[in-house]
């Protein structure tokens, strides 16, 4: 008989003897990524230089801690009939995480659903990392079907503290038993922190000599110094580039406060890019407009 529905089997059975079994830990962190990303090989995947690399780009976005979590697993349907048993759906892997996150946090989470980040990698209690090995070598997250953000719960009686439940569905529940690459980074990815949300605000009156804005990053608008004139973007209303002559920070309590010196700059927006300093990375989300008087 041939039956093409079927097909050939060509995968080998696996030798079964252990003298020890690696046990995984609990996952209490992870970041999202891009179908298109891959880190080149396992070395890279422990390299912070790779993954400074890939969160500059936003390539891989590092999500926030995770306060509690529990499985979200569904077992497999099975038709049982006189002297058969037959699996019918397969089982589902799932994980349902709790955050403890304000508002301007859970709005960045909800940003993310049904986004073009649907790849995970987990972080787990002991400092490593969990991704996929793929046939060429490269490393990429387990893939995901659906991230899922709850809404954001308020705290209803003292002690219990703000926060929001996220639901992981993988595409594959057996990805990492059969490929699954878990290695220790050479940086602690514990206290790997995602980009910084940066907000520009404008100050005064714009003219076409002079812009000053005022540069805060975080949900408490903490102040963003050490900027240079390559951090940022400015374009004028049709969309062109327009590069101002100079700028310069201030001093004291307005040293995030930098002023762009040019001749004839015009209406149009300004934004930063991905821009990494010593212990961080910041970037505004959206650009500001501005209008020259």
């Amino acid at each position: 008989m041939i039956n093409d529905r079927c097909g050939t089997t060509t995968g080998s059975q696996k030798k079964t003897g252990a003298d020890k079994q690696c046990l995984t830990k609990p996952t209490v962190g992870y970041a999202l990524a891009k179908s298109s990303q891959a880190f080149a090989d396992a070395a890279a995947f422990r390299s912070k230089t790779a993954w400074d690399t890939a969160k500059q780009a936003e390539d891989v976005i590092i999500m926030y801690l995770i306060d509690t979590s529990e499985l979200a697993n569904v077992d497999p349907s099975y038709y049982e009939g006189r002297i058969s048993k037959i699996e019918t759906k397969e089982g589902r892997k799932g994980l349902r995480v709790k955050h403890l996150l304000g508002y301007c946090s859970h709005g960045a989470l909800l940003s993310y659903k049904e986004s073009e980040y649907n790849y995970i990698y987990e972080f787990t209690e002991d400092g490593l990392v969990k991704g996929i090995e793929q046939t060429d070598g490269t490393i990429k997250g387990q893939e995901l079907s659906n991230f899922l953000v709850g809404i954001a719960q308020e705290p209803v009686i003292e002690g219990d503290p703000q926060h929001c439940f996220v639901e992981m569905i993988y595409a594959d529940p057996n990805e990492m038993s059969n490929n699954g690459a878990e290695v220790k980074p050479d940086f602690n990815v514990l206290k790997y922190k995602g980009v910084y949300p940066a907000t520009l605000t404008v100050v005064g009156s714009p003219s076409a000599t002079e812009l000053v804005v005022r540069a805060t990053y975080g949900c408490d608008g903490k102040p963003l110094t050490g900027l240079t004139l390559s951090d940022f973007v400015l374009k004028n209303g049709s969309g062109t580039a327009q590069t101002p002559d100079s700028v310069s920070a201030g001093t004291g309590d307005d040293a995030n406060l930098y002023t762009f010196v040019d001749t004839d700059l015009a209406t149009g927006t300004i934004e930063t890019i991905i821009v990494s300093q010593t212990l961080a990375m910041f970037g505004t989300e959206e650009a500001v407009a501005f209008t020259v008087s």
